[in-house]
């Protein structure tokens, strides 16, 4: 026999390893809702208001009878093994709805204080769909490493909802990003982000022609005008502009990794401007991949079974 379950989800989201939440620097609004849709299941997702939590719940179809009934009475430790890997499967959509929500409000973000090691507390409850509400047993609780959040307004909220509509993921580049711009040395920081401007050329180009994944993870990566300028070209039919600076900072990274010499470290202005310059190229490839990508047209998320 099989049932349905409801699934409530909430985390915490704080600043810092001191635990300081988002209430601090300023607070919402109002809350602010988004959906998505992971294997099949719709994820309606919350924000709160006070800037430190959001809530989310989906319904699962079909789930083992067994599962709820061991669920009702909390004896998690009666699960089999078999069991547990369904229950894992449960919870993997809507924990990565969350990621997915998070990582793009981080990447669409314009304050740059949102860090990557961020503990976020993941409760979950469960319900047969009458309105009464279980905490899941313990052992399933989890702790995991989640992004930080920034204030929201109406217009960045909608800019989200459309990039989860078309699931759109951020770039992992985006987390290097934050990490020059957070880094104490300037020389991390020139060496932070031109990793980013690395990580997003190589994202965008394997999100355009995947088949180039396999060239990037096997063979030496061609020098970064290269990238940005013939490679691109060739499966985006643009260059991007720059391509000189994008040559000298790249050139000047190297040094940096490779020297110890005072002489070789860049000033605070000069490493700002560069930062500030590569996070234009980054937001000029995300908008380049976006039209691309829309032009083949909207894709389905409709949840099986509902069409």
């Amino acid at each position: 026999m099989t049932n349905q379950l409801y699934l409530r989800v909430r985390c915490e989201v704080t600043l810092d390893d001191e635990g300081r939440s988002l209430v601090g620097v300023e607070k919402f609004n109002k809350d602010y809702d988004f959906v998505t849709t992971k294997s099949g299941q719709v994820v309606k997702m919350r924000l709160l208001q006070a800037g430190n939590a959001i809530e989310a719940e989906t319904v699962i179809y079909n789930v083992n009878t067994d599962i709820l009934r061991i669920l009702r009475v909390n004896e998690y430790d009666k699960l089999t093994d078999i069991q547990k890997g369904e229950l894992s499967k449960i919870r993997s959509p809507v924990l990565e709805s969350i990621r997915q929500l998070v990582g793009l409000i981080k990447q669409e973000h314009s304050r740059f204080d949102i860090r990557d090691d961020l503990i976020a507390n993941v409760m979950f409850e469960w319900s047969p769909g009458d309105g009464d509400w279980y905490p899941i047993p313990r052992g399933l609780t989890i702790s995991g490493t989640m992004y930080g959040l920034g204030n929201m307004n109406d217009a960045r909220a909608k800019i989200i909802q459309d990039l989860l509509s078309e699931n759109e993921y951020a770039l992992i580049a985006t987390s290097y990003l934050h990490q020059a711009i957070n880094a104490k040395s300037t020389r991390y920081q020139w060496i932070y982000a031109t990793i980013a401007a690395e990580l997003a050329i190589k994202e965008i180009l394997t999100r355009i022609e995947p088949n180039l994944e396999v060239i990037f993870r096997t063979l030496p990566s061609p020098p970064l005008d290269k990238l940005y300028g013939d490679v691109l070209e060739s499966v985006a039919g643009v260059k991007s502009q720059s391509l000189g600076k994008l040559r000298k900072g790249a050139e000047r990274r190297n040094k940096l990794v490779h020297s110890a010499r005072d002489e070789d470290i860049p000033s605070y202005d000069e490493t700002h401007e560069y930062i500030h310059f590569i996070e234009e190229r980054i937001n000029w490839l995300l908008d380049l991949w976006r039209k691309i990508d829309r032009e083949k047209g909207p894709m389905n998320l409709t949840p099986k079974g509902q069409a």
